[in-house]
């Protein structure tokens, strides 16, 4: 990745954060690439990241896709074993239980996406609540789960059920994948700004492409949201984006 594409917020370096940072959301979230983004913000901010995969949801579109290129950037891959590396059975890597109770670093570790993927934190949610955690909701608005806040409010219920973990914070990163506009991310931040705001959770970042930074920054700028450029690292076979689905009625 050039450097010159590594903006982060700054507030990302200035934050107090807990030691493990959980990261979930709908199947289509975009949340693998924003613990990836994230990952290379912490490393930036000078520190050790240690980034584990235990989605059980699907295991072709998540971290483990690009763990040798992570790898050989310097961040530490905790993976389940080699013989179930692409199964979706749920077989967690032994070692990230012994990540969150390690000292010292910063683990973010991806979940698998809907409520389903909440039961690979179960087995080890009492060393989360121990050591100090984050659960963070990725929402993108455009996908038909979670366009409105009734959508985002049973799936943190799900999550929560199963997790026995407590969502604490949601990112926006509402997308349509390449024919996103900077109209279509001003009308899902305040989508999830909505959602946030009823279910009295902090929205911590909106996801930006690098191609629309200017011009959502200035129609942006009189929110308090901080944008997040996130630099895309996983390469989808749905690009047309039929996944998503666009909203005429903006209401």
């Amino acid at each position: 990745m050039p450097e010159g594409e590594r903006a982060f917020p700054a507030s990302l370096c200035e934050r107090k954060w807990p030691k493990a940072l959980a990261v979930t959301g709908a199947l289509g979230s975009g949340k693998t690439e924003w613990v990836l983004n994230m990952a290379l913000g912490f490393r930036d901010c000078g520190e050790e990241v240690t980034v584990a995969d235990v989605d059980i949801i699907n295991p072709y579109f998540c971290v483990r896709q690009v763990a040798d290129s992570l790898r050989e950037e310097g961040f530490r891959i905790l993976t389940p074993p080699e013989s179930t590396r692409w199964s979706d059975m749920p077989v967690i890597a032994p070692a990230v239980a012994w990540a969150v109770k390690s000292p010292g670093g910063r683990l973010l570790i991806d979940v698998g996406g809907d409520a389903a993927g909440g039961r690979a934190l179960k087995q080890f949610s009492a060393q989360m609540k121990e050591a100090g955690y984050l659960l963070v909701l990725v929402v993108n608005p455009f996908r038909p789960s979670t366009m409105d806040t009734g959508g985002v409010l049973e799936l943190v219920k799900g999550i929560e059920g199963i997790s026995e973990l407590k969502v604490g914070a949601l990112v926006a990163n509402p997308h349509l994948m390449d024919q996103t506009t900077a109209e279509d991310l001003l009308w899902g931040y305040r989508r999830v700004f909505e959602a946030g705001k009823a279910l009295g959770l902090e929205v911590l970042y909106g996801t930006v492409s690098p191609r629309l930074v200017s011009q959502t920054g200035v129609l942006q700028k009189d929110s308090p949201l901080e944008l997040w450029p996130m630099v895309r690292r996983m390469m989808l076979p749905w690009e047309e984006g039929y996944m998503w689905t666009r909203v005429d009625d903006r209401s």
